[in-house]
């Protein structure tokens, strides 16, 4: 973090001076990022745009407010860049004479919460609302995330107002416009907004917000950070979320070669083995109330394809074996039992081995790894 120049700014109501600190550059290494769209940087502090007179206590807006003086009072690299020129000693020597002149000046104070939405509540802010509403909304959740509590109704009307001034494509915007709903209680409205193909940075906050929402939590949060195995957890959890209902409609049914394996849903079971290898299992209900669980090999693959002589195996699955049992609980209790996890329970980088396409029966030719291989683990009553 670099420091730059010091302003002061002469109060509109009493005309006394007041000052504020400027960057010149700064890093949001180890930021926290809140659900409410605030970033807090130890090395980018933000500059509050809605600060008080400390003479008078009138309140100030900073946005377009234009500065009486300014000067600096710190030099970085003075002198190990050569010979400074009589021209840089003498705007120095200024610089410092200001400094030493209002040195005495005070700082702003802060606005409090109670201002700051009166202040939106009763300016005419033309093109720096949306900016001023933000604002209130986050100290707003300041305090909500030192002492959780529900909106008050002129917390939430300013959120409404801000709400009705959200109108964007980006996934930023998208996330902020979810969150603005579900802190109002709209959470039907808010996992409405998310219905969204995410990129693959906002997928982790897409999924705590989901989170959240499916909670019927209103309160903000901060996010995980990026990038740590807790992040890509999430980001896992919402790709399992997003994954499509695989059903493909099929034109010409009779051309398929082997024949299609009809299984009516796509709600895919994953046991990992390890060394990036896993099988797969879908549960099919019967009409009897029975259950069948088939099994796949990672994307659909079968150990003999070339029992089909010329067959067409792009965009196929392989049905490898399968179990029956009295009914879907059962069923359930015995996939769980032999370390299996349904998908969307258990996101991971398995999702890209996910079975796809058309399905065919190739259990005449497979090993029945689990019916005839030892490898299923009994239960009781399965």
């Amino acid at each position: 973090m670099l420091p730059g120049p010091i302003r002061l700014y002469r109060c509109g109501s009493c005309d006394g001076l007041f000052s504020r600190r400027t960057l010149a550059s700064g890093n949001t290494l180890g930021a926290q990022y809140r659900s409410d769209g605030q970033m807090k940087a130890r090395m980018l502090p933000q500059m509050p745009p809605l600060v008080v007179c400390p003479h008078c206590q009138a309140l100030f807006c900073m946005l377009g407010a234009k500065h009486a003086i300014e000067f600096r009072n710190y030099f970085p690299g003075w002198g190990f860049l050569g010979e400074p020129t009589p021209e840089e000693v003498a705007s120095k020597k200024a610089q410092e004479a200001l400094a030493q002149q209002y040195k005495d000046v005070p700082r702003y104070e802060l606005a409090t919460l109670t201002q700051c939405l009166d202040y939106v509540q009763s300016q005419k802010m033309a093109e720096n609302e949306e900016h001023l509403r933000l604002y209130a909304w986050h100290r707003v959740n300041n305090e909500r995330m030192d002492s959780p509590r529900h909106l008050s109704a002129a917390e939430a009307q300013n959120l409404q107002s801000l709400l009705m001034r959200r109108d964007t494509e980006e996934d930023d915007g998208i996330l902020i416009k979810a969150e603005m709903l579900r802190e109002l209680g709209q959470f039907e409205a808010a996992a409405a907004v998310l219905d969204h193909d995410f990129s693959d940075e906002a997928e982790a906050q897409a999924e705590q917000m989901m989170q959240a929402i499916e909670r019927q939590d209103d309160q903000p949060f901060i996010f995980a950070p990026n990038r740590d195995d807790g992040d890509i957890e999430f980001a896992w959890a919402w790709q399992a979320r997003r994954y499509p209902p695989e059903v493909p409609q099929l034109l010409d049914e009779d051309s398929l070669d082997p024949p299609l394996f009809h299984v009516s849903n796509r709600d895919w079971w994953v046991k990992v083995l390890g060394m990036m290898s896993h099988n797969w299992a879908l549960i099919e209900p019967q009409a009897n109330g029975e259950a069948t669980v088939y099994f796949f090999h990672d994307k659909g693959m079968t150990l003999r394809p070339s029992t089909y002589k010329g067959a067409d195996f792009s965009n196929r699955s392989a049905v490898v074996d399968a179990l029956q049992f009295e009914d879907v609980h059962q069923a359930q209790r015995a996939l769980k039992a032999n370390d299996f996890d349904r998908l969307k329970v258990k996101p991971g980088p398995w999702l890209d081995f996910v079975p796809e396409g058309y399905f065919w029966d190739a259990r005449a030719t497979e090993e029945g790894i689990y019916s005839k291989k030892g490898y299923w683990r009994s239960t009781h009553g399965d």
